[in-house]
């Protein structure tokens, strides 16, 4: 089945843009939100304006603050992270490794269990104990919350050593506290020519690639979409059926079992949707992953140096080509759009 690209962002091919906006000044969170978050355009800004009351986080701060508590690392395989091998090491002898400018290993995004419908933590154990060191809210996001924190630590000398080329599932807010940092970004609107390892089914309107029929736009998978909506349903029937029992109503009977049938023919409808939902489960057959070593959303190519006489707009240069770069410095903050593609160099 042919991939369903509904997205309608910004994307800096479609209007002929090479270079990311920066901000190096205040900005509201209503221009932010409208200029920035609605169109899903990335930029960068400068934490001086965003962070309020930052802290200088160095190896000395994190030896200092952060309990010697056991960290999962990535061993470097070849000129990339992303798929190394894992190893157990405790934090401060990560540190060390680190003050000897070692590059063997990189602290990855330490993950932490999840129900179906959120993480168990906002953050994982090493990140907990920076929590009183960090910004709970920023400003500049309006009424957005933080959904997770994550760090991420490594040295590198290396220019050739880079991540896979993957999308990310949500919104990023990217600080760098130390080194420069380099992303080669693709829209959202590069789906069908970046060919992930797994099959993507659809890129949605805001830019969420997903690899099934059963996502919404909002990341909610539609079966715990129903289950959530029988539940208050469920609650709402019950409450009504405790009130007939009750000699002194607030509401005459008619009222209450009116309410009900409603109700029960909502429910109806819901459990038709469930039912509805278990039949294309059945029927659908997704293409299995390319590759078993690499996650769905990494990509099967990667970005390849470009001359400076190569054209990104040109339908005639290789889509390996067609990234943007950005370059981030210490004390910058990239946001970047919900599933923009992206490669990472990293220095130290």
């Amino acid at each position: 089945m042919a991939l369903k690209n509904d997205y309608a962002g910004f994307c800096f091919h479609r209007n002929k843009i090479s270079k990311i906006d920066r901000i190096d000044g205040d900005i509201s969170a209503e221009q932010f939100y409208l200029d920035y978050i609605l169109k899903r355009k990335p930029c960068l800004l400068n934490s001086e304006y965003v962070i309020k009351n930052r802290c200088n986080i160095d190896i000395k701060y994190l030896r200092e603050n952060i309990e010697n508590v056991p960290v999962e690392l990535e061993q470097k395989i070849s000129n990339s992270f992303g798929i190394g091998e894992k190893k157990k090491m405790k934090f401060h002898d990560f540190l060390s490794l680190l003050e000897e400018g070692n590059t063997d290993y990189y602290l990855n995004t330490q993950y932490i269990k999840e129900s179906a419908y959120c993480p168990s933590d906002f953050c994982n154990a090493l990140t907990r104990q920076m929590i009183n060191f960090l910004p709970k809210r920023l400003e500049i996001m309006g009424n957005l919350e933080i959904y997770q924190y994550n760090v991420w630590l490594g040295n590198n000398a290396d220019e050739d050593l880079k991540t896979f080329l993957h999308h990310d599932y949500h919104d990023n807010v990217y600080v760098l506290l130390k080194g420069r940092k380099v992303f080669r970004i693709y829209s959202p609107d590069f789906a069908p020519h970046l060919k992930t390892n797994g099959n993507v089914y659809r890129v949605h309107n805001n830019g969420l690639i997903t690899y099934s029929p059963f996502i919404r736009s909002d990341g909610s998978h539609l079966l715990d979409v129903y289950k959530k909506k029988m539940d208050k349903v469920y609650l709402h029937i019950s409450a009504m059926t405790n009130h007939l029992d009750k000699k002194d109503k607030l509401l005459e009977d008619k009222i209450i079992e009116s309410s009900i049938n409603k109700a029960e023919q909502k429910l109806n409808k819901l459990e038709d949707n469930v039912l509805n939902y278990k039949l294309r489960k059945h029927k659908f057959r997704p293409k299995p992953n390319t590759r078993d070593d690499i996650p769905s959303h990494f990509c099967l190519l990667n970005t390849v140096a470009r001359n400076y006489e190569d054209d990104i707009f040109s339908d005639n240069t290789d889509v390996g080509k067609k990234y943007i770069d950005v370059h981030v410095n210490e004390g910058d903050i990239c946001k970047k759009k919900m599933n923009a593609y992206v490669a990472t160099m990293s220095f130290m």
